[in-house]
């Protein structure tokens, strides 16, 4: 009795799961490449430590609530249509319809603040990372540090997401780094240009 009940929580929270999950893994990503990005064209200006640091929190809350908003407005979007979708499929049931395939069913629907929140929190714990590093790392070492630490959370990233996947670890951990390389390249360029 209770693994079947285990078997339909499963089941109804399945889509929901999965779109969690992919907010999560872009949350992570955004929160490591937007906060280097900013600490590091920060460092290139040869700002104090203190300046470094309010303007990496500043980016991160801003950015964590960016991502958050873009989850809850999209994903209420695609809520939005599979209800429709349903009170079609229900009119379409209603009218006699007994044969009618039924493609969507009530589980399926997609929660907003689950993706919102999911992505809020991972762009915090992937901001982290840099913010962290830039911090507390001496002003001599602070850009390697940061570089590496981006580098290598990037990697793990991408190595959990394509874990259970068909998806090539290696091809998906070389978008994420050169993704977070030139972001970061352009604005320490930026910062040392001023």
């Amino acid at each position: 009795m209770e693994v079947k009940y285990a078997l339909r929580i499963k089941a109804n929270f399945f889509w929901d799961s999965l779109n969690v999950i992919r907010a999560s893994i872009l949350g992570a990503n955004d929160g490591i490449i937007s906060v280097s990005g900013i600490v590091l064209g920060a460092a290139g200006a040869n700002l104090d430590s203190k300046t470094l640091l309010i303007s990496g929190l500043s980016g991160m809350l801003a950015g964590a609530c960016s991502m958050a908003g873009g989850e809850w407005i999209s994903v209420s979007t695609q809520r939005d249509i599979q209800e429709k979708t349903l009170e079609k499929q229900d009119q379409a049931t209603n009218k006699g319809c007994e044969n009618c395939p039924i493609k969507l069913q009530k589980n399926d629907i997609l929660m907003p603040l689950h993706a919102a929140a999911s992505s809020f929190c991972s762009f915090i714990i992937g901001a982290m990372i840099p913010l962290l590093t830039m911090t507390l790392a001496s002003p001599a070492h602070r850009v390697v540090f940061t570089l590496i630490a981006m580098i290598a959370s990037l990697s793990i990233n991408a190595t959990v997401c394509t874990h259970h996947s068909d998806a090539s670890t290696s091809k998906t951990i070389v978008r994420n780094v050169v993704t977070g390389l030139l972001t970061t390249l352009v604005t320490f360029i930026l910062g040392s240009s001023v």
